[in-house]
């Protein structure tokens, strides 16, 4: 079995110079530019300079291997300035393979002998460790004919292929995908929906290999590519592109798929919105979970979409309200965030819900809509999301979004504001909710924005005001029930709080500015250290009579939760003490459900959800959309769908579907997700899975700044320690783990496929 290597760290110099770490960064081995030439044998050679001709370029960051110590892919421009001179053998893109951590390098073009002529996007296959050579997947240019001819866009001519020998010989997975993703060991491909006409026909129906369609096909494989599912989605629209979640990292198949579909109405064109999808059993046919969730307006792709860790079905979404395409006159310079409205689902999809408001705020004033000041049909809590964290231009506009912890179950904490669309430019007016039993009840914990991270499993919350020098942080063991302030040696503007990925430490890093500019201080970069042993070292071990049992369950469903009633241990609110080191919030399954509609259903393929029924038994309803797609060959092999429209969520346990879908629905099923959720991050754009420290430097400071010795000088343009302390902690851990495809955009190699 192989094992992941966490511990390497990769630094780069704009792609030039090259050092890494196996220990963690107790030592490096240098780059060879910096070396004398009798010490080049150990040291990291620029695969740039391996390539024919010597003056290639690394293009993205070197991607290590998972598990494997010591290898590496590198994606190559043979040439770095571009076709030049040199004509079609400058256009090449080749891969190259290191097996001993940069020392020597394999050109898989080379290594092919003529059997690929490009490459055009990589990836580490999964891996089971048998073989000599680690498995590649690639999407590639076999013939070098049709490679001459190639322009840049998607072409038919593109192949997905898997080697197990570094590219001496390779076996075709998919013809014509232009686009493959891999999550949790699971493959995902995007290819044109006329690839076998093309390769049939040729030019008598293609006058160019270019693809010239503006759809694409998506097919998912839950066994390493041996054989692929086409997914069916029901909205008959070409895509612009898709993204995935799963969440389940030990079951086959996505949970969601978000698909940006190109609209045919103007101002729904032009809304930051995609729609989302949720699986079934097969992972052919996925239903409509909810229209126009909102995502960046940008290419990211990022949207306000959060799994709520820990807990089984619950997720939390902002969307795009109705009224904004009725009333399109409203919609200022594209700007659509008045009509940004936070949803809550406790069925992993199959219906969504207001967030009801506090019944206070902060300073105990109670909460009530005013018909004078808000739309009360859509007046509740709305929450911050993805959107504003990750697509802000600078930390002024970065609000907290929906944060949770599979180590502290139930428990959720998230900037945002009380009335009928989330405020996104206005931070002003933005506040601090948390919640202790999933999203059921909140209460409004802080006035104004604070950033936050929890220790402790989840009994620790410290925070920091935003967008204003402080020089105190706050911190509660009653989850924001009541605060205590730690006075820090200066002020500064934080931006965020750390602690280990686990959320079991006690150790926190407050990082942020000294100083709003660089003009105003230089070296503004300033980071805090805050060891809780040592501010609380007389704090009370929590003993058994300080907890209390909780059974998370979806508002009126009498204690169930996808099909199944839990209990958890978790800390009774009104006592403070720490959570002993070996405390685990895992919870039992104390029994299961009858399957119920209201709770345990959600559409089938081609309907969704109506809301406004005027016969309560008959909710949920599903109605036939329109337009529906009734071309995708799945079809042909897809059980018969219940009078009513409805089908059981998948992953969901409950018993006896029968009632629930009505007397010709299934009467047993199978689910395809666990209960546990393992947690997966995709870093896209070539980002290496380890190196961590690197990316966060290269994002967040000007390089042409450091010293280009060693790489302790980028440690010390941050001042030290917080770059270890990330490599050795991790990131934060994250609730939304996707995998993206821009199927029809221009290849280059930045683009996050």
């Amino acid at each position: 079995m192989l094992k992941s290597t966490p511990e390497l760290i990769l630094q780069d110099a704009m792609g030039e110079l090259y050092w890494a770490s196996a220990d963690l960064g107790t030592t490096w081995t240098q780059p060879c530019a910096k070396v004398s030439h009798t010490g080049e044998e150990g040291c990291f050679k620029n695969p740039g300079e391996v390539v024919p001709g010597g003056r290639g370029r690394a293009m993205g960051a070197i991607r290590p291997h998972p598990k494997r110590a010591g290898w590496l892919l590198s994606f190559v421009r043979t040439c770095d300035a571009g076709p030049g001179p040199g004509g079609m053998a400058c256009r090449v893109n080749r891969l190259l393979t290191s097996g001993d951590l940069g020392k020597t390098w394999t050109d898989m073009v080379a290594n092919s002998k003529g059997k690929v002529a490009s490459f055009v996007d990589f990836d580490w296959a999964p891996d089971d460790g048998a073989g000599p050579y680690p498995p590649i997947y690639a999407t590639v240019f076999r013939d070098g004919t049709k490679f001459a001819a190639y322009r840049g866009a998607w072409d038919y001519n593109i192949d997905f292929v898997r080697s197990e020998d570094l590219f001496s010989t390779h076996t075709l997975v998919e013809q014509c995908a232009n686009a493959f993703e891999i999550l949790n060991g699971d493959v995902y491909t995007a290819s044109p929906p006329d690839c076998a006409d093309y390769h049939k026909h040729g030019a008598k129906n293609h006058p160019s290999s270019e693809v010239n369609t503006n759809n694409v096909v998506l097919k998912i494989s839950t066994n390493q590519g041996k054989s692929f599912n086409t997914a069916c989605f029901p909205m008959n629209l070409p895509a612009n592109a898709f993204e995935i979640y799963d969440f389940h990292a030990d079951d086959a198949g996505p949970d969601f798929i978000a698909v940006d579909h190109i609209e045919t109405s103007a101002i729904e064109a032009r809304a930051p919105m995609s729609q989302l999808y949720a699986s079934d059993e097969s992972m052919s046919f996925f239903s409509m979970s909810m229209r126009t969730m909102v995502k960046d307006s940008g290419g990211s792709f990022v949207q306000d979409f959060a799994k709520v860790l820990g807990l089984e079905g619950v997720f939390i979404a902002n969307q795009i309200s109705y009224k904004a395409f009725i009333d399109g006159a409203a919609i200022r310079n594209g700007d659509y965030s008045a009509y940004y409205e936070s949803r809550i689902s406790f069925n992993a999809g199959g219906t969504w819900h207001k967030i009801p408001a506090p019944a206070t705020d902060a300073e105990g004033v109670k909460y009530a809509c005013a018909e004078d000041e808000f739309d009360c049909e859509r007046y509740g809590l709305h929450l911050h999301g993805a959107v504003d964290w990750d697509t802000s231009e600078d930390w002024n506009g970065r609000l907290g979004g929906v944060y949770t912890r599979s180590s502290a179950p139930g428990v959720i904490i998230s900037t945002g504001n009380v009335g009928d669309a989330v405020i996104t430019d206005e931070p002003a007016r933005v506040n601090t909710y948390i919640s202790r039993d999933g999203g059921a009840t909140w209460i409004e914990s802080k006035k104004g924005a604070y950033i936050y991270d929890f220790g402790n499993r989840g009994g620790l919350l410290v925070v920091a005001k935003q967008f204003m020098p402080v020089d105190v942080i706050e911190y509660s063991l009653n989850e924001g029930k009541s605060w205590s302030t730690l006075k820090l040696a200066n002020s500064i503007f934080v931006h965020n709080i750390r602690v280990d990925p686990s959320s079991k430490g006690h150790v926190f890093i407050i990082h942020g500015m000294t100083a709003e500019s660089v003009h105003a201080d230089p070296n503004r970069g300033s980071y805090f250290v805050v060891d809780f042993d040592e501010i609380i070292s007389g704090g009370k071990v929590c003993g058994a009579a300080d907890y209390e049992m909780w059974s998370p369950a979806a508002p009126g469903s009498h204690g169930c939760l996808m099909g199944q009633k839990y209990e958890l241990k978790r800390r009774k609110l009104d006592v403070e003490c720490f959570n002993d080191e070996d405390f685990d919030r895992a919870y039992t399954i104390v029994g299961t459900c009858e399957c119920s509609r209201v709770f345990d259903t959600e559409c089938d393929y081609g309907t969704e959800r109506v809301y406004n029924v005027p016969n309560a038994s008959q909710w949920p309803h599903c109605a036939p959309s329109d337009n529906v797609n009734t071309q995708c060959a799945a079809l042909n092999h897809k059980p018969p769908t219940p009078s009513s429209n409805l089908r059981i969520i998948s992953g969901d346990k409950c018993t006896s579907p029968g009632a629930a879908l009505g007397d010709d629905g299934p009467r047993r099923r199978g689910h395809h997700r666990g209960r546990m959720f393992v947690h997966f991050i995709m870093l896209l754009a070539f980002l290496g899975v380890a190196a961590y420290g690197a990316m966060y430097v290269h994002a967040n400071y000007d390089l042409g700044t450091l010293s280009t010795t060693v790489p302790n000088a980028a440690r010390n343009a941050i001042n030290g320690a917080y770059e270890k302390f990330q490599d050795t902690f991790g990131k934060r851990e994250q609730a939304t783990p996707p995998g993206y495809f821009e199927p029809l955009g221009d290849f280059a190699a930045e683009d996050e496929i």
